[in-house]
Order: structure tokens, then C-alpha cells, then sequence
């Protein structure tokens, strides 16, 4: 094989080199950054297949009254829900109405197109692989879906509340049908403070 140096070419070929100790330590260090390289790489593989802490995203309403009590809940066990505290462990997306604000047809269509994206970017990016809907009493937005009279009428209010969480967890199966789903309902007690609790749709408690 002939190199080129400049405008002249070289007869010498790689076998016509003395090998020489220079070489051979050259060799050596071949061998030896080599070996460095698959260990360095050996721990990269082991972040890539280490699981991800995250447990889920949780899905609620906008609303200032319900946020300090939905907060508390999802930090403390729960056994129905949550075995252990998911403080730091979740994603959040929060859109008026929580399950009413992605399905009811009388809000913009991109609301739910942008919950589905956000849901879909922290599947992407934290590996969550359950969904928690927090829908609650005396929304403002059901009575902007459905209209405001809903709002008078608790059976009714519950009712639809459990038709629009169910028809979220039919979308998220279509969707990320390996995603585990549960919804719950916030609503007041007789002091007007959301602390009653109720499973509307059950789903396999996180760990």
C-alpha cells in the first residue's frame, strides 16, 4: 500500500514497520483504551435499564379550592389508590374540569388533544404507567359542559361525572391500552370543605 506525503508517494507498506518496542506499546494502549470503553459503557447500560421511580400522572380540575385537598391525598397513603406516599413521584395536568375538560364536546377539541399529547410526553419521559382522575363536586366546568342547572341536582352531577371518566378511561385504552386507569370524586362535607372521598372507577392500587 502506497501513502501520499505531499506530492510524493511512499513505497513503504504497513507490514515493512519494525516492530519495535515502540509498537508494541502502542498496541498495548490500544488494547487498553479498548477496555476502558466496554466498562464505560457497561454502567451506561445499567442507568438505561434501571426503572423509573415515577408512578403516574394525575389529572384534576383547575379549580384553587380543591388543590391544597387533592395534594394532601395523593402525599399520604391511600389503600385503595396508592400504597405509599407518591410525594415527587407523579406528573400533574391540570385543565377546568379535569375528565370534563378532555371529553365533553363543548369545550375546544385541542383541550383534549393537548391533555393526550402532555399524557403522552410523560409516558415518554418519567415511564408512568398509571392515569389518576380527580373530577369533584360543584365544578364550575360540568355546569359550562352540561349546563348550570347540573349543579342543583347531586345525582345527576355524580352521574355525569361517571360517564365522562368512563368515557376518558375507553380513550386512554385506545390510546396506551397497557396504562393502568383509576378516577376519583372529591366532594364537600357539610361544612363546605372537599374532604368526602369516592371511587368512581376502580382501578389496581400503585405501589
Amino acid at each position: 500500500m502506497a501513502f501520499a506525503h505531499g506530492t510524493e508517494l511512499c513505497g513503504c507498506t504497513r507490514s515493512s514497520l519494525p516492530a519495535g518496542p515502540d509498537l508494541a506499546r502502542r498496541g498495548l494502549l490500544g488494547g487498553l483504551i479498548l477496555a476502558g470503553a466496554a466498562l464505560g459503557a457497561a454502567p451506561r447500560r445499567a442507568r438505561a435499564a434501571k426503572p423509573s421511580p415515577y408512578k403516574a400522572m394525575l389529572l384534576s380540575c383547575v379549580d384553587p379550592r380543591t388543590q391544597a385537598p387533592i395534594a394532601a391525598w395523593m402525599n399520604q397513603v391511600v389503600a385503595e389508590s396508592h400504597t405509599r406516599s407518591l410525594l415527587g413521584l407523579y406528573s400533574q395536568f391540570t385543565i377546568a374540569g379535569a375528565a370534563v375538560g378532555v371529553v365533553a364536546s363543548a369545550f375546544p377539541k385541542a383541550w383534549g388533544e393537548t391533555f393526550w399529547d402532555n399524557f403522552g410526553a410523560s409516558i415518554e419521559l418519567h415511564q408512568i404507567e398509571n392515569l389518576i382522575v380527580v373530577d369533584h363536586s360543584n365544578c364550575g366546568a360540568l355546569g359550562i359542559a352540561y349546563g348550570r342547572d347540573i349543579l342543583d341536582d347531586p345525582k345527576r352531577e355524580l352521574e355525569q361525572h361517571v360517564k365522562d371518566v368512563t368515557e376518558l378511561k375507553r380513550e386512554l385504552l385506545l390510546r396506551h391500552p397497557k396504562v393502568r386507569f383509576q378516577a376519583w370524586y372529591i366532594a364537600r362535607d357539610a361544612s363546605g370543605t372537599f374532604a368526602e372521598w369516592r371511587n368512581l372507577v376502580a382501578g389496581p392500587p400503585i405501589g
